[in-house]
């Protein structure tokens, strides 16, 4: 006997049609309570300044009721609600759109992404694990990492006789472009920078922003005098380049300060600290102690209780004693300090200048 079974149809939905994860979730990435996660439920959520605002970020920038996030079933929808400094996801202002996973909201200063995962807890943790080595405004390294990847550099560099340079940048008047364009401008400058630079540099080179406008460029297996080179387009670049914000041109120009390996002194075995000394100071050439607190983030960017994602740590590894300093960790202290010295000279000397 043949017995006849009937097709089973089954309906297809497209990806973007199915319903977001009961646990999908916003993440702090930049600003106040940074690292902070926001559980989205079916519903409303009203994103804002007022006490009322079931997200609430607490600053001047953001507006009393600035955005509004639903959860249904079709996907997650975020409106801007008429808010002074707007609503923006990936850079673009918003009236309202649809989220999808990994999408980065801003809302006044802070930058929130989103996150829609069938592993919640391991995306999470993975984007609180990117928040130890990246800057969430320019998607550049952190000075954390900066200092991990050069200290490697510099032990590889010292070993095998291997070319290595620094160059330290810093944005011209940037404290006067905050004043006179507000902070949102400047943040939204920083951020332009950081893409254009990325876009300029090899793989293999480390670009890292160290604090307020301050930046650093690590390239490996190129000399001084590649360096100064590579500087030279840098400066042309920035200044032929249009930023602005909010419809308005700023004009932006770079001072720049560039070291080499062989131009500082290479400890030759592990460097002790002096009585009462903190590990992650150091003399530079011609120049005092250098803390790794000059390296520090925005201030923005360290507001809340996350210290375990804010706060820097020590520039050195100290030997169980903590007493001993590796040699290579001075000597990437001592060439960052040399770049720096020199940034601060070419800037003395006025705008979009260089100095080797």
């Amino acid at each position: 006997m043949n017995l006849r079974r009937k097709t089973v149809v089954t309906v297809i939905s497209k990806i973007g049609d199915r319903r977001p994860k009961a646990d999908a979730c916003l993440v702090t990435i930049y600003g106040m309570q940074l690292g902070m996660k926001h559980p989205l439920k079916p519903g409303e959520m009203i994103v804002g300044r007022s006490s009322q605002a079931q997200l609430q970020i607490d600053h001047e920038s953001v507006s009393r009721r600035h955005a509004r996030i639903v959860l249904t079933e079709n996907g997650v929808l975020i409106s801007d609600l008429g808010s002074t400094n707007g609503t923006y996801v990936n850079d673009e202002p918003i009236q309202e759109r649809t989220l999808a996973h990994g999408d980065l909201i801003k809302v006044g200063r802070t930058i929130l992404k989103y996150l829609s995962t069938d592993n919640i807890e391991a995306a999470y943790y993975e984007e609180i694990h990117r928040l130890t080595t990246i800057d969430g405004l320019t998607r550049c390294y952190n000075a954390r990492s900066l200092r991990e990847h050069l200290v490697r550099e510099v032990s590889r560099s010292v070993r095998y006789g291997r070319p290595l340079s620094v160059l330290m940048f810093d944005v011209d008047d940037f404290s006067r472009i905050n004043e006179e364009f507000g902070h949102l401008a400047g943040d939204a400058i920083l951020a332009q920078l950081g893409k254009r630079l990325a876009r300029r540099i090899r793989r293999e080179d480390i670009l890292a922003r160290t604090g307020g406008g301050e930046f650093a460029l690590v390239t490996p297996e190129v000399t001084k005098e590649g360096a100064m080179n590579l500087g030279d387009r840098l400066l042309r670049l920035i200044s032929e380049t249009a930023f602005g914000f909010d419809d308005v041109q700023i004009p932006v120009t770079l001072s720049i300060g560039v070291a080499a390996i062989e131009e500082v002194q290479i400890p030759e075995g592990d460097v002790e600290t002096t009585p009462g000394a903190k590990p992650g100071t150091v003399n530079t050439p011609g120049g005092s102690g250098s803390s790794s607190s000059s390296l520090a983030n925005d201030p923005f960017s360290q507001v809340g209780n996350t210290s375990s994602i804010t706060s820097e740590f020590s520039v050195f590894e100290t030997s169980r004693s903590g007493e001993v300093i590796d040699r290579f960790h001075a000597a990437s202290e001592n060439l960052l300090g040399l770049g720096r010295q020199r940034l601060a000279q070419a800037k003395a000397n006025g705008k979009g200048r260089m100095l080797g």
